[in-house]
């Protein structure tokens, strides 16, 4: 049979459930710190790792960077070394490899430039090897020309001076040539000069001479006979007489003598149509005008020659001259008055 309750009865507190009640809050508070403490090592010890992994990372791009970065400059310190071996030939050589050594650094910049940014270079860095490669081949083809130049140059430098040998050899023997035909032509001249005088001389020598120079005036009638006058309004002709000298350079045969009358004026007679004309004066080298001409057949000896003036006109008053020339030399003169 069941005991009734009494609720009147005084309750007796149950501090032994409250300890069990803290001590489990405690040691849930607990729990959640070591998670939260468990949580916090994984969490930090995957952040290491990641860190490490990436730090890691990071050096060996750095690393690899690095590498090629020497690759690149061993690369173009060895281009460098190989063009500029090729200086020296000539200016225009040298021109050209500092050309491509411009190019060169320039393509290393950009390659340097794709490494630092962790991109493909290896492509580049192959064309820049060929770029080098190819340069060098460029070298040496001009290095090839420039010896077939020289070589073309050396050839034409030897001709050249043979050419000038041979140049100076013939302007040596022009010379002489020149000299000796100045030598020539002065003897020449020389003798022109002497052949001339001699010449000259044996015209002069040839010219016969004459004397006894004389001048009728007359009046010729209707009948054809001739009077001699002196009033020069009576004389209408001239009868000129001479003798020559023996000559014996002069062969024998015909010879002409031109007959020069001198008005008092100082005017020589003369009229074309009968007979008068210009003849030279070889000693004065000058032209004369004569009146008449005479002729003779010359044996070397005296023979007596004359010549007619009639102009067909009345005669001025005054002295009168006459010159006779043979040969072109004046051989004698004379003179008369008409009143």
């Amino acid at each position: 049979m069941s005991t009734p309750t009494n609720f009147n009865q005084p309750t007796t507190p149950n501090y032994g459930n409250n300890e069990d009640n803290n001590q489990k809050r405690l040691t849930t508070i607990m729990g959640v710190a070591i998670a939260a403490l468990l949580g916090l090592c994984v969490f930090l010890l995957v952040s290491k790792y990641n860190t490490s992994k990436q730090l890691d990372t990071t050096t060996m791009e750095l690393t690899q960077q690095k590498e090629a970065m020497n690759e690149l400059e061993t690369k173009y310190n060895d281009a460098v070394t190989q063009l500029e071996q090729q200086k020296g030939i000539n200016a225009e050589l040298d021109a050209k490899i500092n050309e491509q050594l411009q190019q060169l650094e320039t393509s290393k910049n950009e390659i340097a430039g794709l490494i630092q940014k962790n991109k493909e270079y290896r492509g580049a860095m192959s064309s820049f090897e060929r770029q080098k490669n190819q340069y060098l081949t460029e070298i040496d083809n001009l290095k090839k020309q420039v010896g077939e130049l020289t070589e073309s140059n050396t050839q034409l430098s030897t001709q050249n001076q043979e050419l000038s040998t041979t140049l100076n050899q013939t302007q040596s023997q022009l010379q002489e040539e020149s000299t000796a035909k100045a030598a020539l032509i002065s003897e020449k001249t020389q003798l022109e000069t002497e052949r001339a005088q001699l010449s000259k001389k044996v015209d002069i020598a040839s010219a016969i001479r004459v004397k006894n120079v004389t001048v009728k005036a007359v009046d010729v009638r209707s009948s054809g006979k001739e009077k001699t006058k002196s009033r020069a309004s009576k004389v209408d002709k001239l009868n000129i007489c001479f003798t020559t000298e023996p000559n014996e350079v002069v062969p024998s045969g015909e010879e002409t003598f031109y007959i020069r009358v001198v008005d008092p004026t100082g005017a020589p007679l003369a009229i074309e149509s009968l007979g008068s004309g210009v003849a030279q004066d070889k000693r004065n080298e000058i032209e004369y005008r004569y009146t008449t001409v005479a002729t003779c057949n010359y044996d070397n000896g005296e023979t007596n020659v004359c010549g007619a003036w009639q102009p067909g006109q009345n005669f001025v008053k005054g002295k009168y001259t006459v010159e006779i020339y043979n040969k072109g030399y004046l051989v004698g003169n004379g003179a008369f008055n008409l009143k």
